[in-house]
């Protein structure tokens, strides 16, 4: 079943998400133009010429399943010369050459146009927030300058081959598509909602955040999650005692829920204060231990933090546990997922060779 990363375990990024005057854009709608700042691979492409058929498909370097569609879109587009694919990259900042290092790792496997548009506007807005669409990878079918299909990669096989064909039906897609597309805007609105809560508390109105969350909750019992997770972080820059007895209660029932939020706490705090970091490393160590160090996601998650912070030989310590979890996890099968984690190991491994370390 094919997956995508939503705005969560990226959750800041769903919450930064701009859904005033969306347009709809969906099946049968004119494609909005192409905005890419910077090309890194293949050949740019400015504009949709007509009769021809085109791939609009969107990724990011932090997104695992991006990595793992990323070999399928090759062959797609090595199986389908006379359609034009173009990678673009969202949802994340183009700095330090981290996209351009991430097309290169990818060498053969990534073969098609590639590009970076913006973080949360250019395309990231006019076509995925226009288009309700909250999780990459997503691609979009385009012919003749118009939207046919919008869906996962993974699944855009038999699709684009009746578009070709020109027997897809996108009437039908339409009316399967509009009513995803409706329960996805209406989530990030309320995403949108939260984001102006969170920016409040940031500003320093702490009792006016603490009072618009409390009128949020009661409107949405269905965010508990949310609500809890945003409850969580406040709770650190409030009062640090009372947040660590929270997270060693939290990781002491061993729900996968709770150990999640810990995680995802760690990760908000790889651009924070020393202090902040201090905390994520407390979060992580308990969210480990809560989980008896069984979690692959949680020694992921540790992974990426520590190489954040660059501390190189605590994300090394994760990835050999990723490793050693691997032969009997949910992913056992799956050779992008073993083979990113080995060249994970690699690179860190480099970069302790590099600082020293």
């Amino acid at each position: 079943m094919p997956y995508r990363v939503r705005t969560a375990s990226v959750a800041l990024l769903a919450l930064a998400l701009t859904t005033a005057g969306l347009a709809d854009l969906g099946p049968g709608t004119k494609a909005p133009k192409l905005d890419v700042k910077s090309w890194y691979k293949g050949t740019p492409v400015k504009d949709f010429e007509p009769g021809k058929t085109y791939v609009v498909e969107f990724w990011a370097t932090w997104c695992g399943p991006c990595r793992e569609s990323i070999p399928h879109l090759t062959e797609m587009a090595k199986a389908n010369k006379d359609v034009t694919f173009i990678g673009v990259s969202i949802w994340e900042d183009d700095v330090d050459g981290n996209i351009a290092k991430f097309v290169g790792d990818m060498g053969d496997k990534m073969d098609y146009n590639v590009g970076y548009s913006s973080n949360k506007d250019g395309m990231a807005k006019s076509w995925m927030a226009e288009a309700g669409q909250n999780g990459i990878p997503t691609a979009f079918i385009v012919k003749d300058g118009v939207v046919v299909w919008i869906g996962h990669p993974m699944s855009m096989e038999a699709p684009l081959k009746e578009v070709k064909a020109g027997t897809f039906d996108m009437k039908a897609f339409k009316v399967q598509f509009d009513k995803s597309a409706k329960a996805n805007r209406e989530m990030m609105a309320t995403q949108q909602e939260l984001a102006k809560i969170q920016d409040t508390f940031s500003k320093g109105d702490r009792a006016a955040a603490h009072k618009s969350l409390d009128k949020f909750a009661k409107a949405h019992p269905d965010q508990k999650g949310s609500v809890d997770a945003m409850q969580f972080g406040w709770l650190a820059k409030e009062d640090a005692a009372a947040w660590e007895k929270k997270a060693k209660s939290m990781a002491s029932k061993k729900e996968e829920e709770s150990l999640m939020m810990l995680c995802s706490f760690a990760i908000r705090q790889t651009k924070g204060t020393d202090q902040e970091k201090a905390l994520g490393r407390k979060a992580l160590d308990l969210a480990i231990e809560g989980s008896g160090g069984k979690n692959l996601i949680i020694h992921f998650d540790a992974a990426y933090f520590y190489t954040q912070i660059k501390d190189y030989p605590a994300a090394m310590k994760s990835v050999d546990a990723m490793l050693e979890l691997f032969p009997t996890s949910q992913y056992k099968d799956n050779a992008e997922v073993k083979a990113s984690i080995e060249k994970q190991k690699a690179d860190l491994e480099a970069k302790m060779k590099g600082s020293g370390g």
